[in-house]
């Protein structure tokens, strides 16, 4: 140091040396020199002034010992709104450490590093979960793709030894998760729900809650359709929920207990496949009318033959539910041939139930979606299907009226897209939804035929892809519309 610098040095001194006289202040409060603090504030109060701010963090981590039990971490850190500022002051009054620490501890709680796992859907639907290590979070991913994909079929997609389709089977194209997920390491609060258990956490990603799942005790003579529709299940939820269940036509045995819980997954796992099958064409019924036999009779004119087709389609399946099927190729095996009918009388004199029932798609077709309780997918809910949806041969295939009858309502509602209502006369009324549109004449009013088009395949309303939601009230009641025979 030159003498110009303990110069001004000394003269520093003695200025606030004659402050210190001057003003009355306790001498004994202050350093000759300048010192480093910490002012500690808590949700930006301050409750304190120390030494040495790491000597507070080591003391925390120090007394936390149940938590890093509890946790099984190795440290414990300092809580969210806890703060220190860094000070230069001669002032050398400090606080203790532990009595800063004692003002702390039961004000707000201690945190962990973990990281935050944030899953939106859209901008309403965003869910959040802590955890404490990434690999758990990939292991309960692992195991929801797991309750909706075969796991034999899974573990060759990741390993890339799928075998290839040579005449009818499926492939895996391509599995993902619909939301978009963001993971960030953060600092978690202890009184917030931390997730550190990989079965814990896949638990909840198929329930979407941490409450224990009701379970069942089978009674004699009960089934698994019958188990399932008591508790508003569908047969599928119901095995992915009982996973040693290998077949809806598994048998129960009394006394045996059963998991009932809804399946509600935070995430939506997304299945692309490629399926090849040979499907059965069946015959449809032609009819033709003959005014000079009796209204009562009738004769087969040709004899009708089932054909065979190998169909190939893109499927897409969420969360185990069918959303998709486009049809990408069809091969004839083996033609279909029509079975022709006539009819005595005319048209207009057969109306109403004219036996049995049309299809009202063309084949071939996929059921995507059955009458029962559902879990919507897409558009999230538990909810009664009142019908069966029905995939055809694409969008803008033709829809048919499933018997006689007359159109009673026909528009567009935004959850049944374009639909039409027709009755027949017998307290019996067909219903069709998400059409693309309806065929050119069709009004409130018009008589349609057994077979009849009236439609296109579409996707309007709220609609889970191209299918036709298709629907049958017999006197006021929704009833199974698979439960009626149709003549193809």
């Amino acid at each position: 140091m030159n003498r110009k610098s303990m110069y001004w040095g000394f003269l520093f001194s003695m200025v606030l040396g004659s402050l210190v006289f001057i003003l009355g202040l306790d001498r004994k409060n202050y350093s000759d020199f300048p010192v480093t603090v910490y002012q500690v504030y808590l949700n930006g109060n301050p409750v304190g002034v120390i030494n040495d701010e790491e000597e507070l963090y080591n003391l925390i981590d120090k007394e936390q010992e149940n938590l890093k039990s509890d946790y099984d971490v190795k440290k414990i850190y300092a809580p969210i709104g806890l703060e220190t500022t860094k000070l230069v002051t001669y002032e050398g009054k400090v606080d203790e450490v532990i009595d800063v620490y004692n003002k702390i501890k039961d004000v707000e709680p201690f945190t962990v590093k973990g990281y935050e796992v944030t899953i939106a859907r859209n901008e309403e639907n965003i869910e959040t979960i802590n955890i404490l290590k990434t690999e758990d979070f990939d292991i309960a991913v692992d195991n929801t793709i797991k309750a909706f994909v075969d796991e034999e079929q899974y573990k060759n997609y990741l390993e890339k030894k799928q075998a290839e389709i040579v005449t009818t089977g499926s492939k895996i194209e391509d599995i993902s998760l619909r939301e978009n997920i963001t993971i960030k390491e953060k600092y978690i609060s202890t009184e917030e729900v931390i997730y550190t258990d990989a079965s814990d956490l896949s638990r909840y990603m198929l329930f979407g809650t941490n409450e224990t799942q009701g379970t069942h005790i089978v009674k004699a003579g009960e089934t698994i359709n019958k188990i399932a529709n008591d508790y508003e299940l569908n047969v599928k939820e119901f095995l992915i929920v009982n996973p040693e269940i290998m077949s809806e036509n598994a048998l129960l045995f009394p006394g045996q207990e059963v998991n009932v819980g809804l399946v509600n997954p935070i995430v939506s796992v997304v299945v692309e496949n490629t399926l090849v099958e040979d499907k059965v064409v069946e015959y449809k019924q032609e009819e033709k009318y003959d005014p000079k036999i009796n209204i009562n009779m009738s004769y087969v004119e040709q004899q009708g033959q089932n054909g065979l087709n190998r169909e190939t389609y893109y499927t897409e399946t969420i969360n185990g539910v069918m959303t998709q099927v486009v049809p990408r190729h069809s091969e004839v095996l083996t033609p279909v041939v029509n079975m022709v009918l006539v009819r005595g009388g005319l048209p207009s004199q057969n109306f109403g139930d004219t036996g049995d029932w049309a299809w009202p798609t063309n084949r071939p077709y996929v059921l995507t979606s059955y009458f029962g309780w559902r879990t919507d997918p897409v558009y999230g809910g538990h909810a009664f299907h009142a019908g069966i949806d029905i995939s055809g041969t694409g969008h803008g295939s033709p829809i048919y009226a499933a018997q006689t009858g007359v159109i009673t309502r026909l528009g567009y509602d935004r959850s049944m897209g374009n639909y039409i209502y027709i009755d027949h006369r017998n307290g019996c009324q067909t219903v069709y939804m998400h059409m693309s549109n309806f065929v050119a004449g069709m009004r409130v009013g018009s008589e349609v035929t057994k077979g009849e088009q009236i439609g296109y395949m579409g996707t309007t309303g709220k609609s889970t892809g191209t299918h036709l939601d298709f629907r049958i009230i017999n006197n006021g009641v929704y009833v199974d519309p698979l439960s009626v025979t149709y003549n193809q």
